[in-house]
């Protein structure tokens, strides 16, 4: 008969075996790319997370804002079992908004503050202070 000892350890590797090969098999969202898109909507957002197909069909609707004045997006596709792209609703300037993700099956996940509105094309934006790229307004000709 083996000693205890021996038998403590064979189950010790037992159970670490176990674990090795063990998946996390929870529904789950874990972030989104990019975090920010214009105020006009159709931005492609990719939503991050676990399990999105791995257990069969799942329809999802996607939504951005914050519960009182929630804006449906548009699902493009499941790209992955870790991944959903979707398209962004319209929203205001320097709005900061929660995304809830709503499976069926499974349930509502929420991202909170995940995505922020910006306006495109309406001058200088935060990633370009400081590149060394800016232009400098062009003084006027006095020859006249």
């Amino acid at each position: 008969m083996p000693s205890r000892p021996l038998l403590s350890l064979l189950g010790c590797l037992a159970l670490a075996a176990a674990a090795c090969g063990e998946t996390d098999r929870t529904l789950k969202v874990t972030g989104l790319e990019p975090d920010r898109g214009d105020v006009n909507g159709d931005q492609y957002v990719i939503i991050k997370g676990n399990r999105f197909v791995a257990d069969g069909p799942r329809k999802a609707d996607v939504y951005f804002g914050k519960p009182s004045s929630y804006r449906k997006g548009t699902v493009v596709r499941f790209a992955s079992d870790k991944q959903l792209i979707v398209r962004s609703p319209g929203g205001k300037p320097g709005e900061v908004a929660d995304v809830l993700v709503v499976f069926e099956p499974g349930g509502q996940l929420l991202i909170p503050n995940a995505f922020t509105y910006v306006e495109k094309g309406g001058g200088a934006t935060i990633n370009d202070i400081g590149t060394g790229k800016e232009q400098r307004p062009e003084k006027a000709d006095k020859k006249k």
